[in-house]
């Protein structure tokens, strides 16, 4: 079973060896109009090929698979951002004192960290997710009640909305996973096409399901390269592959 670039490079070795045969002839009818007194004023006929389109139909048997290696799932200073907002938002301030700021951006940045970590080691990214947004949620809620002020914060929040600790944590876990859930990408996963193993024959391929079948179009133009001969500066007779 051939590979997808080992089948388009046999097309294209077979095009040019029709080009090497029909370089050949020419050669030989040249060498018969030589020799004919009526001949040898005519010009010598000689095949050249114009771009060439190819629809060649395919059936991708095999695709392998790579995965991406530097995989990078959180923006961090991003998902930072979010969290720090959906914290705010569930107490209602645009809000909160040094101090409790500053406890919660270096607590969120280490389980941002860990969680990152997590990810890239192949663990499920729902589960992860909403174990960060439980631990975040209870550091939140400690954080804020240690605090003078922020405890004062606490018990209004949860007067208003008639709700207890447990019921805030729960809605900010539910919060922090709706809108962090965006912001983390998957790891890219991809199928190397030029290396899938392919069939190619029109029986063969009349048995195929239609998800497996490809239409390719190739455009082959032709560069022709010559011998040149000529004299470098040293007066010396060289011969140079060129660009026809």
């Amino acid at each position: 079973m051939p590979t997808l670039k080992d089948y388009l490079g046999s097309l294209v070795k077979d095009l040019n060896y029709a080009r090497v045969i029909a370089d050949v002839e020419s050669a030989n009818i040249a060498k018969m109009y030589a020799e004919d007194e009526l001949l040898k004023h005519f010009s010598i006929p000689r095949m050249k090929i114009d771009d060439t389109e190819l629809t060649i139909p395919i059936a991708i048997d095999e695709l392998e698979m790579t995965v991406e290696k530097d995989y990078q799932p959180i923006d961090n200073t991003l998902f930072y951002a979010i969290t720090y907002a959906e914290v705010k938002n569930i107490f209602k301030v645009s809000s909160f004192n040094r101090e409790i700021s500053t406890s919660l951006r270096k607590s969120i940045y280490l389980q941002i960290d860990s969680l990152e970590k997590s990810i890239k080691s192949g663990a499920e990214i729902k589960i992860s997710l909403e174990s960060f947004s439980e631990t975040v949620s209870d550091i939140a809620i400690e954080t804020i009640i240690s605090d003078k002020k922020g405890r004062v914060i606490f018990d209004e929040t949860l007067k208003k909305n008639n709700m207890n600790d447990e019921k805030i944590k729960e809605k900010l876990m539910m919060n922090l996973v709706k809108q962090l859930q965006p912001a983390i990408k998957k790891r890219a996963v991809a199928g190397k096409i030029e290396s899938a193993k392919i069939t190619v024959e029109s029986d063969k391929l009349r048995e195929k399901k239609p998800e497996t079948l490809l239409y390719i179009k190739m455009k082959i133009t032709e560069e022709s390269m010559e011998w040149q001969v000529m004299e470098d500066a040293d007066g010396n007779i060289v011969s140079k592959l060129m660009v026809e």
